[in-house]
C-alpha cells in the first residue's frame, strides 16, 4: 500500500514528521498522508494534492533540526516562558487561536484557524531565532519522499498581551502581516476570595454576607436597606462569577451574579420583575472582613421582608386614612401651613380642564414601608402621606419651575422636582426620605447654556460641581429611565 503526505493545506508536526517520512521510506512507501491536526487521510483522496519531488526542495530534515535546536538560548526560553498562554484572533472561520505551551521537549507553538483546521503545529525545533521581540519560525509545510522539505516562514512579533503574525512563502524578509492575536485572560474563580462580610455604601453597615460551604457552594445573604432582603440564596462559582438563585418580592425565583473587583462586590439581580420592583439591578458593597457574620443575618432580613406582615394593622390604618380622604371623609394638612387643610372636593376631579386632578396609585414614596397616595394633576400633582391619624400633603408640583415626579435611584425612591422652563437651561432637585418627616439625602444636577458666552458650550453640574458630558449623560440615563411622571390624569 502506498502512503502519501497531503501538502499545502495539511501541515505536519516538527520532529515527528521527519521520523514518519524516514519510516515511510524504509517501508518502501512513497509518502505518508497526514491531516492538518496530525490525523491520517485516505491516500486515494489525497492523490490530487501530491506534489512531485521534482519541486524545488527547501533543505534536508537533518540539517533543519540541527540548525534550529542550536539557535535556542537560555534567554530565548525565558522569553517563551513569558509568552505562554492562549491568544485569540479573528479568522475566516470565526475565532482563531494561537497557543504557546511548554512541553517536555521545549515549547509548542500552534495556530488553529478553527476547531477543526490548523495553520501550523510547531515546536522549539522549528524556531530559527528569537531577537528584537520577534520569533522566527521556519515551518515544514511539505516533506518529500527523498527527504527534502518545503518551508513556510512565520514571524511572531510580540508585545504585552499581543502577538502580530507575519507569513512568507520563500523567506522571512518577504513576510506579510497576517493577523493580530490578543492574549486571553483567564480569570480563575479563586483569584479573589468571595467569602466575607461587605458593607453597603449607602449606610456604611454590613449588608452582604458570603459563606463558603464544605461542598464548594456558597450561602449568600443580601440586605438592601429599606427595600428588600435576600436570605435564602444558594450560589456557585461559574465562568460568569458567583451565580445565585433566590426568592423575589412576589415569591418567584430570581437569579443574580456577584463579581469581584478586588475588595468590591458587584451584585447584579436579573429580570424585569426586580427592575419593576426596585428600579435598579446593580448594587456595590465593599469588603470589611474575611469572616462572614451569617448566623445573625437572616433574622434582620426576615424582619425587613416581613415588615408589611408584622405591621398589618399599621398599613391597614394608613390605607383607611388615605381612603377617607378619597371618599371626602378626611381633609389633608397643607405642607406649608399646618393650620390650613384641603379636601378632595377642592381638587375638581370631574373637570375636563387642564388643571383638574385624578386619583392615582398608592406607592411607598418615602421608603418607610407604608404607601403614600398619588393625586395626578398639573405640574405633577400632589403626594399625600398618612401618619399620626392624619393625612398630610407630602409633596406638590408648583408650576413649570417645580414639576413633581418620582424615580428609583440607588435602590431607593427619590422625589424629583424638574425645571425646564427656559431654553438652554435644565435643573433638577431630588430628595430621599426615610419617613415623610425625615429627609436623609438631597441631590442637584443640571445643564446650562450661556448665550452670552457661546464658546464655553454647555455647562453640566452635580451638586454645584462641574462634571463632564459623559458623566452627566450616565447619571441622567439612570435617573430618567426609572422616572414616573404623575402629571397626566388617570381616567
Amino acid at each position: 500500500m502506498v502512503h502519501r503526505i497531503l501538502f499545502k493545506d495539511w501541515h505536519l508536526i516538527g520532529k515527528s514528521v521527519m521520523k514518519k517520512a524516514v519510516m515511510a521510506m524504509i517501508m518502501g512507501a512513497a509518502l505518508l498522508t497526514v491531516s492538518s491536526c496530525g490525523q491520517a487521510k485516505n491516500s486515494e483522496d489525497a492523490q490530487t494534492n501530491v506534489i512531485s519531488s521534482t519541486a524545488e526542495p527547501g533543505g534536508s530534515t537533518g540539517e533543519v533540526q540541527k540548525t534550529q535546536n542550536d539557535n535556542i538560548t537560555g534567554s530565548d526560553l525565558a522569553e517563551l516562558e513569558n509568552l505562554t498562554g492562549e491568544y485569540e484572533y479573528l479568522s475566516d472561520y470565526g475565532t482563531g487561536k494561537l497557543m504557546i505551551q511548554k512541553s517536555s521537549n521545549g515549547y509548542d507553538i500552534s495556530d488553529y484557524e478553527s476547531e477543526s483546521s490548523c495553520r501550523f503545529l510547531a515546536d522549539s525545533s522549528n524556531i530559527e531565532t528569537i531577537e528584537n521581540n520577534r520569533i522566527y519560525v521556519k515551518y515544514p509545510e511539505q516533506v518529500f519522499s527523498d527527504d527534502t522539505v518545503n518551508f513556510s516562514y512565520y514571524v511572531l512579533e510580540y508585545s504585552t498581551d499581543e502577538i502580530n503574525v507575519y507569513y512568507g512563502e520563500s523567506g522571512f524578509e518577504e513576510a506579510q502581516f497576517l493577523y493580530q492575536a490578543t492574549k486571553k485572560i483567564e480569570v480563575r474563580a479563586d483569584v479573589y476570595e468571595y467569602e466575607g462580610e461587605y458593607n453597603s455604601y449607602d449606610i456604611n453597615e454590613p449588608a452582604l454576607e458570603i459563606k463558603k460551604n464544605d461542598d464548594g457552594t456558597y450561602q449568600i445573604q443580601i440586605d438592601l436597606f429599606r427595600l428588600w432582603g435576600f436570605y435564602d440564596d444558594a450560589g456557585k462559582i461559574t465562568e460568569e462569577g458567583l451565580e445565585f438563585a433566590t426568592t423575589g418580592p412576589r415569591g418567584n425565583e430570581m437569579n443574580g451574579v456577584i463579581k469581584l473587583e478586588e475588595d468590591i462586590a458587584v451584585v447584579t439581580i436579573y429580570g424585569q420583575e426586580w427592575l419593576d420592583f426596585a428600579g435598579l439591578g446593580e448594587y456595590r458593597f465593599y469588603k470589611t472582613s474575611d469572616v462572614p457574620n451569617i448566623d445573625d443575618f437572616p433574622a434582620n432580613q426576615q424582619e425587613s421582608n416581613m415588615q408589611d406582615t408584622a405591621d398589618t394593622g399599621s398599613e391597614a390604618a394608613v390605607d383607611e386614612l388615605l381612603d377617607s380622604f378619597i371618599n371626602g371623609l378626611a381633609d389633608a394638612v397643607d405642607s406649608e401651613d399646618s393650620a390650613s387643610t384641603f379636601s378632595v372636593s377642592d381638587l375638581n376631579l370631574d373637570s375636563e380642564e387642564w388643571d383638574a386632578y385624578s386619583i392615582g396609585e398608592k406607592v411607598d414614596l418615602d421608603n418607610d414601608g407604608e404607601n403614600e397616595l398619588i393625586i395626578n394633576g398639573p405640574y405633577g400633582g400632589i403626594y399625600l402621606d398618612a401618619r399620626d391619624d392624619k393625612v398630610y400633603e407630602f409633596a406638590a408640583g408648583e408650576g413649570t419651575v417645580l414639576i413633581l415626579s418620582y424615580t428609583y435611584y440607588n435602590g431607593a425612591v427619590w422625589i424629583m422636582y424638574s425645571n425646564r422652563s427656559s431654553a438652554g437651561f435644565e435643573f433638577y432637585h431630588m430628595e430621599k426620605f426615610e419617613g415623610a418627616d425625615n429627609l436623609t439625602a438631597e441631590m442637584n444636577f443640571g445643564e446650562e447654556f450661556d448665550p452670552n458666552n457661546a464658546e464655553a458650550g454647555i455647562k453640566y453640574t452635580l451638586d454645584g460641581a462641574e462634571i463632564s458630558y459623559d458623566e452627566y449623560t450616565e447619571l441622567c440615563s439612570k435617573i430618567f429611565a426609572a422616572e414616573v411622571n404623575t402629571t397626566e390624569r388617570k381616567n
